[in-house]
């Protein structure tokens, strides 16, 4: 239901659950006594005078009427102002910690891999990289993820950092240094869905596969070496980019129209 994944979320932003159904509850049915809101939201009445206290220390709910606690009415605080209230919070919090955190770090780079399994998690990391970019962009990707991502790179070109893209398919887009790699139906059969590799100033990498049936596996990392590999491999489809694209012809005639004997690595350049 919708209710329960607004609840949810509300207990992601730092609300208990019981909070965040007599909350959600309250924008429905308000003007309401906490007796209400217990009886339609599910919340023990046991605990409906507790937490609606605890509201209004929040700021969230606010008492409309004087009298005992059975007879006081409530209303909810307007959604637009609570996320308002809840973004001012979170940024005062960050801005406090983020100091102290770092005065706790010993300065050494370790080199973790970070997994990742959902799309929404490789797009906001990625985002996040291309938006912190000082010097160059090293992005390998196909439209379903440009579409998504064109936005932080055209912004990140604007401000002065070199982009390479690499494109599986014929681009839409061009920003920066853009290259069609001429060999995307192969790859896909190969891989079983699309990849994506995203280096950012030759210290973070965030790597990518989308699946034929939808699942994601990803990771990120600044680890050198894990760094240096998707770095190479990107650079490496650079220069397959520039050879085909003018010498495409004879390339097509020697290893087949998509190339496919020259990506079988087993098979000498001399039988091909």
């Amino acid at each position: 239901m919708v209710v329960n994944s607004i609840s949810s979320q509300l207990v992601e932003l730092g609300l208990s659950e019981y909070e965040a159904r007599s909350y959600t509850c309250l924008l429905q049915c308000q003007p309401a006594t906490a007796y209400e809101i217990s009886k339609a939201s599910g919340v023990p009445s046991s605990k409906i005078y507790e937490i609606m206290n605890r509201l209004v220390d929040k700021g969230i709910v606010r008492p409309l009427s004087e009298g005992g606690q059975r007879g006081k009415r409530y209303g909810a605080l307007d959604p637009d102002e609570f996320m308002a209230h809840k973004r001012q919070d979170i940024t005062e919090r960050t801005v406090r910690l983020a100091p102290l955190l770092r005065s706790l770090a010993t300065g050494r780079e370790v080199g973790y891999v970070w997994p990742m399994d959902s799309g929404d998690a490789v797009f906001d990391r990625a985002r996040r990289l291309i938006d912190e970019a000082e010097r160059d962009i090293l992005i390998s990707l196909w439209p379903e993820e440009l579409v998504v991502l064109k936005t932080a790179l055209k912004s990140a070109d604007q401000r002065g950092v070199r982009v390479a893209m690499v494109h599986f398919g014929p681009p839409a887009e061009r920003i920066g240094a853009t290259y069609h790699h001429p060999a995307e139906k192969t790859i896909y059969e190969e891989k079983g869905g699309r990849g994506f590799s995203l280096i950012v100033d030759g210290i973070e990498v965030l790597i990518a596969t989308f699946r034929k049936e939808g699942a994601v596996e990803a990771a990120w990392s600044r680890n050198g070496t894990f760094v240096t590999v998707a770095e190479d491999y990107i650079r490496h489809d650079v220069y397959i980019t520039k050879v085909t694209a003018c010498l495409d012809d004879e390339l097509k005639r020697k290893f087949g129209k998509d190339y496919e004997k020259l990506r079988d690595v087993f098979l000498p350049v001399e039988h091909a």
